[in-house]
């Protein structure tokens, strides 16, 4: 009997489904059967795909289930021999397919795509791997060569177009996740990297081995990166080179010698008030950004910097990260400065990435040409990895190079435009070989929606992945001054973003740009208004962009309105602006959920938040066109949801708490719950949280706890049970100390850790030593905050008086002091110094205030935009700024608590206790006072006020003040509403209290 592959597979589909993940045991033979017969049809249809131009993998997105099941029934050892054989019999049936040059299937881009189709079906399953023999290189089964166990430190480069800023992880996804923390804020991440979501000073990358790296980021005294032409970033303790570089800086660049000729490029992905330069340093001195410190410049080395010299790259290909691939080998020169003698040699290594047995050495003089290859294992193929290094000094220099000995490639067209109903025109790219080294592909086929495809190169032992693509013309939105993704699609624009700081920028290539294109609004066909691209000289030609603020009045009683790039005789259809929100309301729908009132025009991505547990990831969907959101089969169960509607791709930053109060924020409140997610203590607290059983204790749920009472009031709304936030507060109040130390695992920042803490008690612990600075080191990590108050009984060493010697510290607890001053910054020494707060009147609300209050908004954002632009220390200004702006953002909701009779007295009651007894205290506190209010409807102008009398009163009860413990209970009640609106103003003045009570008590004691 015939069976109809399409039916197969939708039946297969609906099954594997329901039954949820493939069971970790062995199969049925029936199974197997039928594993056998889909992991064909799923092979014929790929090759389908292939042949009619479209991408592969639609066919894991189509059926995703059956794509898991084939590959988890065929197990890790057997997969490539199973695809192989499925791919020849196929091609044995339909030998068409492959005439036009079809790839061969590789089982390591199986095993990646099925990982993805894992996740769209939010299954914790991932594909097998085979396990790799600790030799040299050798002919494996998955045709992709996995990288080797030992890892080198991850390295921070530019991404592909300079789009991005990535920080490069070692090793291979199934090896494991790495936990990130930037600047306190956790990550999970997997191999191959990990795009920073915006400036920070350093991330702590740790390895499935526990092996932890630093990387310094962002030096707020410097406030530049500078990378080399390849993307890699050059060392910030280093001299840059008198060559052509990028720089990432804050402000200007002032530079002092010749002019270094600055080109501005598009600003990376979460940089926003950073400018990407390409500088040309030949010539110039020093150089410094305008945002950096009084002082602060950088050295350019005369001489010759070390680099790549000749050899030849393929525009067109790529590794993973980004990096070039050379076709010619490049040679290597040497670093000389000017006047350096030649006595001391340098030598150079070439390594296999992983391995510690060098493939080739060579040695030379400083400035020299050294030819790296010519002892190296032919073919070259593949990642090599060169250590560079000075004889007599154990400092090493990495440089990486990715090589294809004899590829050669040519594309039908040298850049790809903009189509005018959207995507790309479309594009192919032939390959050729002069040598042993082949690809898996003579031709590769761009759709109209495809920027890259995956090759495979290979020699007949060593098969390695690229990525081909050709350059292209796309858009970004930028809203607020901070950019978005680049896409090729049409973009998405809500209206009412355009009150902001809105601008459009199109990619083209540099000649379509003669005659100057301009950006057209269109409705109904009709012309509404045209604007013309903004005059930036120090940008590059092809960038064009357009400010949008002047067509706010234009759609505001349009329902919706395209945005049409006018170029080269063509209308090109570049956006669309809506009025209404995306859509009205969800609902379930069968086996998922149903957008009622869909308004979008395009591709749009829904992220599904589950609200009986909040600490889980969210489930990442591609909305259709009819507006269903797919459901795996455990989410149907896990009850009320929050849907959170984003137009066009996921971006790379990874998804935090949405805001419920976003227009695009949909909740799904009657949802059945039947099962919780997970099992142990989190199923135990999503059972209380829907309203089955008593609120889990002990160590293991305290990180759970954090979590609710950090989000109950998005919890109870939603659903969840309402006594919740109280409970897990009054919970992490009887943990006490373990309660701020098992902090560190709940991965919430700063300002949801201060609100739990005021709302708690916590911020009034008292915490007489530090018992365990290893335990506290680790805190320091991943909730710095919590972290302050446990290293609080050390905080005296950081005075300067002599009663407090450093010396008398153990190691471990010196290096908590250490981590003090990097998370509060320099103002915190002054404080604890007994020095005047340098900072005193940021965060004051005040007649500036008032004057801010009656401007517009895209005005507001103006004056606010330069906070946090160079990421601090929690106490340093630009901090306190944010921190202000987002209090004076949420004033509407603070006016209801403000305008209460019992806040009057609260304020009047902690300026009574302080002027008892704590003179100093009650300066800082005063100088919060906004001064003559001009009506009852300016109390929230006093909530800075409240906010840090409340801290000062809760350190005072840390540090024993009997009378303070008392009177902190009566505040409790004001400052917790606060503390949930304002949270980042709350983890400023807890951390400032503690300065500033700490100083007090040192200076009593002499």
């Amino acid at each position: 009997m015939l069976v109809d592959p399409t039916r197969l597979l939708d039946d297969c589909e609906r099954a594997w489904r329901e039954a949820g993940e493939p069971p970790s045991g062995g199969s049925e033979p029936a199974a197997a059967l039928r594993a056998a017969l889909v992991l064909e049809a799923l092979v014929a249809y790929r090759l389908l795909a292939d042949h009619s131009d479209l991408p592969r993998d639609t066919v894991f997105t189509r059926w995703p289930a059956c794509a898991v099941h084939t590959v988890a029934l065929a197990g890790g050892p057997e997969l490539p021999r199973l695809v192989a054989e499925a791919h020849a019999r196929v091609l044995a049936v339909r030998p068409d397919l492959g005439a036009h040059g079809a790839a061969p299937e590789s089982a390591g881009a199986w095993s990646r795509a099925v990982d993805e189709a894992a996740r769209s079906l939010g299954w914790t399953w991932r594909a097998p791997t085979a396990p790799t023999a600790p030799t040299a290189p050798t002919a494996t089964d998955d045709p992709v060569a996995p990288s080797c166990r030992a890892a080198p430190p991850p390295e921070l480069r530019l991404g592909p177009g300079a789009g991005s800023v990535l920080l490069t992880l070692p090793g291979e996804p199934a090896a494991g996740d790495w936990q990130l923390s930037a600047d306190g804020e956790v990550f999970a991440v997997r191999p191959p990297y990990w795009a920073l979501p915006g400036p920070v000073r350093r991330v702590e990358a740790t390895d499935a081995t526990g092996t932890t790296h630093v990387s310094a980021v962002v030096d707020p005294d410097t406030a530049l990166l500078a990378f080399a032409a390849d993307g890699h970033r050059i060392p910030p303790d280093e001299p840059l080179p008198a060559a052509e570089i990028c720089l990432l800086h804050a402000g200007t660049l002032q530079t002092e010698g010749a002019d270094p000729g600055v080109v501005e490029l598009p600003t990376p992905y979460g940089w926003n008030g950073w400018t990407l330069s390409r500088v040309s340093l030949t010539g110039v001195t020093r150089i410094r950004a305008f945002a950096a410190a009084p002082g602060s410049w950088l050295d350019v080395a005369a001489g010759r910097p070390l680099g790549w010299e000749g050899g030849a790259t393929l525009p067109w290909l790529m590794g993973d990260d980004g990096a070039p691939v050379w076709h010619r080998p490049p040679a290597l020169r040497l670093p000389r400065r000017a006047g350096e003698q030649d006595g001391r040699l340098w030598q150079a290594e070439v390594r296999r990435p992983g391995h510690e047995a060098p493939l080739a050495r060579r040695t030379g003089a400083p400035g020299a040409l050294l030819d790296l290859w010519q002892d190296v294992p032919r073919p070259l193929l593949g990642p090599y990895e060169i250590l560079v290094h000075r004889f007599g000094s154990r400092r090493r220099r990495r440089l990486a190079a990715f090589l294809a000995e004899g590829i050669t490639a040519e594309p039908t067209a040298e850049w790809r435009l903009l189509a005018p109903h959207g995507g790309l025109a479309s594009a192919r790219l032939t390959l050729a070989a002069d040598g042993p080294v082949t690809a898996s592909a003579h031709v590769v086929a761009f759709s109209p929606h495809e920027i890259a495809k995956t090759l495979i190169l290979g020699d007949g032992i060593r098969r390695f992945a690229v990525e081909a693509r050709i350059p292209h013309s796309e858009v970004r939105l930028e809203l607020g001054g901070s950019p978005q993704t680049w896409s090729v699609r049409p973009l998405d624009i809500d209206a009412t973003d355009l009150a902001g700081e809105s601008a459009l920028t199109v990619r083209l290539p540099e000649q379509a740009v003669a005659v100057t294109p301009l950006l057209a609004l269109v409705v109904e066909g009709t012309t509404l208004h045209t604007l013309r691209p903004e005059r930036r000289t120090r940008t590059r030609r092809g960038d064009l962009r357009y400010s949008l603020a002047a067509l706010v009045d234009t759609v505001r009683d349009c329902v919706k309105a395209e945005i049409r790039l006018l170029v080269a005789g063509e209308s090109v259809h570049v956006a669309t602006v809506r009025t209404q929100p995306i859509a009205e309301d969800v609902v379930p729908d069968g086996g998922g959920l149903l957008l009622r009132g869909l308004r979008h025009p395009g591709q749009l991505t829904a992220r599904l938040y589950t609200v009986f547990a909040p600490w889980e990831q969210p489930l990442t969907a591609t909305v259709d066109q009819s507006g269903r959101i797919p459901l795996p089969s455990a989410w149907r169960s896990h009850g009320p949801l929050i849907v959170h509607l984003k137009a066009g791709a996921p971006t790379p930053t990874a998804p935090g708490w949405p805001r419920l109060r976003d227009r695009d924020t949909l909740v799904l409140r009657r949802s059945p719950w039947t099962s919780a997610v997970g099992h142990g203590t989190g199923a135990r607290m999503s059972e209380y949280l829907a309203g089955h059983g008593a609120l889990p204790h002990g160590t293991d749920a305290i990180p759970y706890q954090w979590i609710v009472a950090a989000r109950g009031r998005d919890l109870q709304a939603c659903g969840a049970r309402q006594t919740a936030p109280v409970e897990c507060r009054g919970a992490l109040a009887d943990a006490g100390p373990t309660a701020l130390t098992r902090a560190a695992d709940s991965a919430l920042r700063s300002g949801g850790l201060a609100s739990v803490l005021a709302g708690s008690g916590l911020a009034a612990l008292r915490i007489r030593e530090v018992a365990d600075p290893a335990a506290v080191r680790h805190v320091w990590r991943q909730a710095p905050l919590c972290a302050l108050l446990l290293t609080a009984p050390l905080l005296p060493y950081l005075s300067g008086y002599l009663a407090y010697d450093v010396g008398e510290l153990y190691p471990e607890e010196a290096e908590l002091l250490d981590e003090v001053g990097q998370f509060l910054g320099e103002a915190a020494t002054a404080l604890l110094g007994g020095q005047t707060d340098p900072s005193a009147a940021v965060g004051r609300f005040d007649a500036q205030t008032r004057a801010l209050d009656q401007l517009p908004e895209l005005q507001q954002q103006a004056v606010w935009r330069s906070a946090r632009v160079v990421p601090r220390g929690l106490l340093d200004p630009d901090t306190r700024a944010d921190a202000a702006w987002q209090a004076f953002r949420a004033r509407k909701d603070l006016q209801y608590h403000a305008a209460r009779e019992e806040f009057r007295d609260g304020l009047e009651a902690v300026a009574i206790f302080l002027d008892d007894g704590h003179p100093d205290l009650a300066q800082a506190f005063r100088g919060r006072d906004p001064g003559q209010l001009h009506g009852p409807g300016e109390a929230w102008m006093r909530i800075p006020q409240l906010s840090l009398g409340c801290a000062l009163i809760a350190r005072l009860a840390a540090a024993g003040d009997a009378r303070a413990v008392g009177l902190e209970r009566g505040l409790r009640h004001l400052w917790t509403p606060v503390a949930s609106h304002a949270p980042d103003l709350t983890a400023v003045d807890i951390a400032l209290a503690e300065c500033l009570v700490t100083a007090k008590a040192v200076h009593s004691t002499g």
